[in-house]
């Protein structure tokens, strides 16, 4: 629906002239898409799931995605190279892949944007894929995850760095309010952009795994790509075996097998104890909004194997982007812990509960996220489990890291 405006410029549909530009356009990058295939074959079998649709529209004036369809207006596209035509393509795709659209949750839309652009392009240029020059691109920060590179956005970059344009169109809700009221207005009909949701999200995690089993050519890819590839792809230990590995193997006291947990005796189980000094384990909860589904399932585990331990001490820590509670619980109390009260739902950061506990060093500390916010640089001088979410990822390269999966929510 076209909005009301103050003044009244004209607003019209395509031309006639202009919805053959269109079709010829389309065919020019549908024939991309084949030399695609030819030259990156893993990367054009994902671009097969993405529908191409040229739009002229005042709204877009270069590419966009929402997950199912890629728009692109063809003035755009006839101020490219070929190669750099197919850098636009397989660039829509990656940011699906990585579920970038819908993860700006608080952050600075624009910095967000710089970010995850130059995650993508750098996949794509050690993929060999020519990069126009009108492309974000930091190269001081070759190989930054996104989330590394917004923290810098927003922290040390200078103004010219987070004054760049990025070479697509992530923000489709554009209002015709504030175009240029001495021309007239373009509204394509064929330009409807959807919702890029956890259902499409998810979808493009099959997309990726079933690329990965039937490209022959997976073996030939950049080394940043495989690896990028890889750790969303692999089987993983089921993340409750792992949870329980990590915080046994951080616990310092030796064990001894009598006698046996009193705790258990009132279901008639005679099971061995473990007697030694206390567990000392720190517990950060994300509560900006992103856990919400995956809270219950992780605090039914951690209260699972909390109470198998004779002596706890657990520090339990909820933050967004900062910390909104702290407590304390002891082996007494850890079985009510999961009916704990969530607080939080703003922004995220995963610094302050490492600043909490730095004086004060846990045996082990398990952060429940997706990874998506700023995280510290150097790994501290205790054990860190990072519990994601089933589309997170690690927010560091340090620390351990396990998925839960998508349908236990």
């Amino acid at each position: 629906m076209t909005e009301a405006l103050p003044f009244k410029p004209v607003v019209r549909s395509p031309t006639d002239e202009e919805q053959l530009i269109k079709a010829q356009w389309l065919e020019l990058w549908h024939q991309d898409r084949v030399q695609l295939l030819l030259e990156q074959p893993f990367t054009a079998s994902l671009a097969l799931h993405l529908e191409l649709v040229p739009v002229i529209d005042s709204r877009l004036q270069t590419a966009a995605t929402d997950g199912r369809k890629v728009f692109f207006n063809p003035q755009f596209l006839q101020s490219l190279s070929a190669g750099a035509r197919v850098f636009v393509l397989a660039h829509e795709v990656w940011h699906c892949v990585a579920g970038h659209l819908p993860r700006t949750q608080g952050r600075n839309p624009h910095l967000w944007n710089l970010a995850t652009d130059h995650e993508v392009n750098n996949l794509l240029l050690e993929d060999g894929l020519e990069m126009p020059d009108s492309a974000v691109y930091f190269p001081d920060l070759k190989g930054d995850s996104a989330e590394q590179v917004y923290d810098w956005l927003l922290n040390k970059a200078d103004k010219s760095d987070r004054s760049q344009q990025c070479l697509d169109q992530h923000q489709m809700e554009i209002s015709l309010e504030g175009l240029d009221d001495a021309q007239d207005l373009v509204v394509d009909a064929d330009f409807s952009p959807g919702q890029f949701d956890a259902q499409i999200s998810q979808e493009w995690q099959e997309n990726l795994v079933a690329a990965t089993q039937a490209c022959r050519q997976y073996g030939q890819l950049s080394a940043g790509i495989k690896k990028w590839v890889k750790g969303r792809t692999q089987p993983q230990v089921r993340w409750q075996d792992l949870l329980r590995q990590f915080v046994q193997r951080c616990y310092g006291g030796s064990r001894q097998w009598s006698p046996p947990a009193r705790r258990h005796l009132y279901r008639g189980l005679y099971l061995p104890s473990t007697r030694s000094q206390s567990l000392r384990i720190c517990v950060a909860l994300d509560t900006s909004g992103s856990t919400t589904r995956e809270m219950p399932v992780f605090l039914s585990e951690l209260t699972s194997l909390l109470t198998s331990f004779d002596r706890v001490e657990l520090t339990l820590i909820q933050c967004d982007s900062e910390i909104q509670s702290i407590q304390v619980w002891r082996e007494d109390q850890v079985a009510s812990l999961d009916k704990t009260e969530i607080q939080g739902f703003g922004g995220t950061s995963l610094i302050p509960p490492f600043e909490e506990v730095a004086s004060d060093k846990p045996d082990c500390l398990v952060y429940l996220t997706d990874g998506y916010g700023p995280a510290p640089e150097a790994a501290p001088d205790f054990p860190v489990l990072w519990v994601l979410t089933a589309d997170g990822r690690q927010p560091v390269s340090w620390g351990q890291a396990t998925h839960l999966q998508a349908d236990e929510a």
